[in-house]
């Protein structure tokens, strides 16, 4: 253990006294080989701060991501009282950096950029008003986002109506999602978009295509034991009956035969072919 590496006692202190928490955690010896893997990160925390933080500083530092890759000395300082992690600025901490991967995404593009910065800083202005969630941000940023990069693929500056129809011809469960930036694009840069009318059924469709290609997928692959029968009762239950492909992950298997299998789920039985007897077409 490295403690000379530090210039603060106090930060040697906390090194050492992890250093013992480590070995009584997960045995001397795999703590002797694993405990200099976070001298870094102690080291970082005496450079930045002289002692450890609170929790908001070191999330803001680190990130979410940051202090996941260092489960065990944030499990000790926890366990300590040395830190009390706050879930609500861990999940912000998450959202936020999110957000900011979807503005990166445009930086080849400062025109592009400008615009989607332009939406983000309006969403943000509610945020700090009380008015909207950091989540409401990135789920209203995500479809801005890919409309943005559909612009892009056509040589566009902005999007067009051109533009919009088709990012929706192929994401139409977007759509209300993407009322707003249209919203913003028309008021904030004089762009002449609006959302066209909705097609009935229009995401049920592309819903119900993606599940045939899984399945005809499945049908080429083939395979067997409890894990293929799982996903068969899943993606079937979804394409044949609607039901929401969690509900057939936890579905019980009733009876099979060549035909098929009865399913059951919260008291209901549902019938599916089984993939032997199944015979759709590309």
């Amino acid at each position: 253990m490295n403690l000379a590496a530090f210039a603060m006692p106090v930060m040697a202190g906390h090194f050492e006294r992890f250093g013992a928490w480590l070995a009584v955690t997960v045995g001397d010896n795999k703590a002797a080989i694993t405990v200099n893997r976070y001298l870094s990160f102690f080291m970082e925390i005496e450079k930045v701060w002289k002692a450890i933080p609170d929790y908001n500083r070191l999330i803001a530092h680190f990130g979410a991501e940051g202090l996941r890759r260092v489960r065990l000395p944030m499990r000790w300082m926890q366990e300590t009282g040395l830190v009390v992690k706050d879930v609500a600025v861990q999940a912000g901490d998450s959202e936020k950096r999110q957000i900011a991967g979807m503005l990166k995404a445009l930086e080849g593009d400062p025109p592009g950029l400008r615009v989607l910065k332009g939406y983000h800083d309006t969403l943000m202005a509610k945020v700090k008003a009380g008015k909207l969630s950091l989540r409401s941000v990135r789920l209203a940023m995500a479809p801005a986002k890919a409309l943005m990069l559909e612009a892009q693929k056509m040589g566009l500056k902005k999007p067009d109506q051109k533009a919009v129809d088709v990012y929706l011809a192929k994401v139409p469960g977007q759509r209300a999602a993407l009322t707003g930036f249209v919203r913003y694009l028309r008021e904030a840069h004089s762009v002449g978009v609006a959302m066209p009318k909705a097609k009935e059924g229009a995401a049920q469709k592309v819903r119900q295509r993606k599940l045939e290609q899984e399945m005809l997928a499945m049908m080429r692959e083939g395979g067997e034991g409890d894990e293929f029968l799982r996903r068969w009762v899943s993606v079937g239950l979804a394409y044949f009956h609607g039901l929401p492909r969690k509900v057939g992950i936890g579905a019980d298997v009733l009876r099979t035969d060549g035909e098929g299998m009865a399913i059951n789920v919260e008291g209901k039985s549902y019938w599916l072919p089984s993939i032997s007897q199944m015979g759709l077409s590309e």
